[in-house]
């Protein structure tokens, strides 16, 4: 017999796993109503037609707000910290932040699968608000998805081996059934709190990062549907302009989403940069590459007629790779090779999300097969000297670039059948870097030249002496950059920097290209410059990505001979011994133009984080005056959530044409309980003195006056607190105010710490017929307390940032442009 458990709300799971079946049986009516609705476009009779819009719209809305109803029932469990709840106990804390809440959701699986449903919900209304001919078409692909995205959360199981989906409700006694503590009713008082959030996701971009992202995943199916829609209706004009429209959104919303996720790692992670080609960030910027590629093909289209199979294959696979993504990052099929994919649930839902990936990418493929005999085509072949020619080699080579970062990012897929066929095994790139950049910096290249070169072809054909005088114009426009930008920048002409030669100056002819293109053939208007604007944040970005990259500099440089151990094997121990300084606490080291002296660390009760405070000097060389002084905290923690090591979060110094980038990479172990180092015991009267190495201190007397903050006192309690002086070789430095207490017959003490001096004092006895204390006193081995640190300086580190919202801001000017006019498709 079961026991009554006590104080379980039990509440809130039940709407929420109800409201979460009536989402999964409300996005399967919408799908057969508007299925409904797209036969009866054969028959005369409308009546019948509104009917069934009528009802898939409902249905629409009734899923909508029931996958609403699950987000707040989620939430209430999470803010209420409700810990009968296994999602809540396993991802968040009362510790936790309020700002915080919110990133227990896409912690787990099942909360980003919400939130990529709700961003398909907002976005599905303005389809049924704007979808017309194509809505009824559409939304069954939408609804059919919505589908599948609520089938990971519904929970049901058939049998002991067959489970769809896993629900966020859960209780912690079913979740860890045959604990002994749930077999007694009051389980919930020995449940304190709960596991916690990964400290790496409290960070303020990990609360705006994931939505955004997920947006642009989200928003990515809408021109999957209205392509799919447009092949089954065997229609291809009236889906062109929505299909623009939202993979111009999408491709915005996307790229900032990707972009924020480097801030994030470049502010939170020891990468030691803003990207490290790991393979959770190859997930989510290969389809952003194909995403870009079929949308100029869709332009191209547009124009000319040309391309429409490469635009169904480049949007239809872009969706097709929103999933694939989600297939490696959420099974665990990644393994090790990724520092923050989802790993601990992916057994679970390996083959429930196999199966809705093969389903997306049948029904592109069979679409496109059914329909490619009669798929619209051009006659002849396209001018060289055409904008749709080399829009097209543009697309190509972004195919091409995404399909080297997916193949490489997928070895783990497909490595065990190599190895049956082959005998040999394959394993992920050792180097990532080098294995990535060998190849992208080329095609960068390609890409940079040809963003600039095709804003100043027309379609169809081009005066060649028009061509030529402009691309000559831009091209010493983008030579005299290049030479001013590789001067700053200090970057020689070798053979060896041929290829950041070559990168340089193509991303100055599309910085100069698209500046003139805006301000001369643009016609000055601002709602047109979307295009010149996203290929100007492009060079920009390439610019950042180039200074950054190539200037990247180490100045943390072991010059004391000490071989540090980082637990690598042999060559990536001697780099980083070699890259990583030793700072013992007060003893100035020189790192580049800086002198960095480790001062201390600090902690907060309330964060499992401890900063490290490092002050930083620059010094003339010819006066010797300190020039500039600032101070950096990078903080590290030790062994969350089972983890082993310290995990540690940079700090950087901001200027307007370089980054100082810190990151502790080890610190000395916290002195013990019961360890004596140090420790002295002395008895002092009033005014007596006691000399350490960097100051004295002097015992004034005791008061009753004890800070609350440091002593919670309780009915009965005795307690005294001792005045201690600081004082160093400038006068009074700081103060002690240890405290003693007696509470029903035992004494005890709170400490007090002088971190100035790196001196602690506990007041353990007092002698009231002397007015005397005894006191131990702990002072700090300069030698034990110290913090191994990576600084590296990042020059043109903002050109990376300002590069990337100007592309975005591009993308979104050319969605706001092309809503003000009236789409026009010429018909080949």
């Amino acid at each position: 017999m079961n026991p009554t458990f006590i104080g379980e709300h039990l509440l809130p799971g039940k709407l929420g796993h109800f409201s979460a079946i009536l989402a999964f049986v409300a996005a399967l009516l919408s799908a057969f109503s508007y299925w409904q609705a797209v036969r009866a476009e054969k028959f005369p009779e409308q009546n019948r037609l509104r009917s069934w819009l009528r009802l898939g719209r409902s249905s629409f809305i009734i899923h909508s707000l029931s996958v609403l109803s699950v987000f707040i029932a989620l939430y209430v469990i999470i803010s209420g910290h409700l810990f009968e709840y296994h999602y809540a106990w396993e991802h968040s804390s009362r510790s936790l932040p309020s700002k915080y809440l919110l990133s227990c959701f896409w912690e787990g699986q099942q909360g980003s699968f919400l939130l990529w449903t709700f961003w398909h919900c907002v976005l599905s209304m303005f389809v049924m608000w704007k979808g017309r001919s194509l809505e009824s078409r559409t939304m069954v692909v939408i609804s059919l998805v919505q589908a599948a995205l609520v089938s990971f959360v519904l929970g049901f199981y058939f049998g002991p081996d067959i489970q769809i989906g896993k629900t966020p409700f859960m209780l912690l006694r079913d979740a860890m059934a045959g604990a002994p503590i749930f077999s007694q009713p009051n389980y919930l008082d020995f449940v304190k709190d709960g596991n916690g959030l990964n400290p790496l996701l409290q960070n303020y971009w990990m609360v705006i990062h994931p939505p955004i992202l997920f947006l642009g995943f989200a928003a990515t199916l809408f021109p999957f549907a209205y392509l799919i829609a447009a092949l089954w209706k065997g229609e291809y004009q009236s889906f062109l302009k929505p299909l623009i429209g939202w993979s111009l959104f999408a491709g915005g919303v996307l790229g900032l989403g990707i972009m924020m996720g480097g801030a994030w790692a470049y502010e939170s992670l020891n990468f030691g940069g803003y990207w490290a080609w790991d393979p959770v960030e190859n997930a989510s910027l290969v389809p952003w590459l194909t995403l870009v590629a079929g949308l100029h093909t869709a332009l191209v289209y547009r124009s000319t007629g040309r391309s429409f199979g490469a635009t169904v294959l480049l949007i239809g696979i872009s969706h097709v790779l929103i999933w694939y993504s989600t297939f490696l990052t959420r099974t665990g099929i990644l393994g090790d090779s990724s520092v923050h994919a989802f790993t601990g649930e992916g057994a679970s839902i390996k083959w429930h999300l196999l199966i809705v990936l093969l389903a997306v990418g049948l029904t592109l493929l069979v679409a496109y097969l059914i329909r490619k005999r009669r798929l619209p085509r051009a006659a002849g072949e396209e001018q060289l000297l055409s904008r749709e020619f080399w829009m097209f080699v543009g697309a190509f080579v972004l195919l091409l670039s995404a399909g080297q970062i997916i193949v490489s990012t997928s070895i783990p897929v497909w490595a065990p059948l190599a190895k049956w066929i082959s005998g040999k095994d394959i394993a992920p790139p050792t180097e990532p870097l080098q294995h990535y950049n060998t190849v992208q910096i080329w095609i960068a290249i390609v890409l940079g030249l040809l963003s600039s070169a095709v804003l100043f072809l027309k379609y169809k054909t081009t005066s060649k002496a028009t061509a030529l005088k402009r691309w000559g114009i831009t091209g010493l426009l983008a030579l005299a950059l290049a030479l001013g930008l590789g001067y700053w920048q200090h970057i020689p002409f070798r053979t060896d920097t041929l290829s950041y030669i070559l990168l340089l100056f193509a991303a100055s002819w599309t910085v100069m290209g698209s500046l003139y293109y805006a301000f001369t053939i643009g016609g000055r208007s601002i709602r047109k410059m979307g295009p010149s604007m996203a290929h100007l944040g492009f060079g920009v970005l390439l610019l950042g990505i180039l200074f950054s990259s190539f200037n990247k500099e180490v100045i943390s440089l072991n010059t004391l001979g000490v071989n540090l151990d980082f637990g690598k094997n042999a060559a990536e121990n001697a780099r980083e011994s070699r890259e990583n300084v030793l700072l013992y606490k007060d003893v100035p080291v020189a790192m580049g133009d800086y002198f960095a002296t480790y001062k201390g660390d600090s902690t907060d009760p309330k964060d499992p984080r401890t900063f490290y405070r490092v002050d930083y000097q620059r010094i003339n060389d010819q006066t010797r005056e300190v020039k500039e002084r600032f101070t950096l905290y990078p903080d590290a923690f030790v062994n969350p959530k089972g983890q082993e090591g310290i995990i540690a979060n940079p700090d950087s110094k901001h200027y307007w044409d370089r980054d100082v980038f810190t990151y502790v990479s080890s610190v000395s172990a916290p002195a013990k309980e019961g360890d004596t180092a140090g420790l002295r015991r002395m008895e002092m009267k009033p005014n007596d003195t006691l000399f350490m190495s960097k100051a004295y201190l002097v015992f004034r007397n005791f008061d009753g006056q004890v800070d609350a903050s440091r002593y919670a006192a309780q009915p009965g309690d005795v307690a005294l607190r001792a005045q201690v002086d600081v004082y160093n070789l400038n006068g009074k430095a700081d103060s002690l105010q240890p405290i003693f207490y007696v509470r029903e017959r035992f004494a005890q003490s709170v400490p007090d710490t002088a971190q100035t001096i790196g001196v602690s004092m506990a007041l353990t006895q007092v002698n009231p017929e002397t007015g005397a204390g005894s006191f131990e006193i702990r002072e700090e081995d300069p030698t034990r307390k110290f913090v191994v640190l990576k600084a590296i300086l990042f020059p043109g580190i903002n050109l990376v940032w300002i590069g990337t919202i100007v592309m975005v801001l591009g993308f979104l000017l050319s969605l706001w442009n092309r809503q003000q006019r009236k789409s026009a498709v010429v018909v080949a």
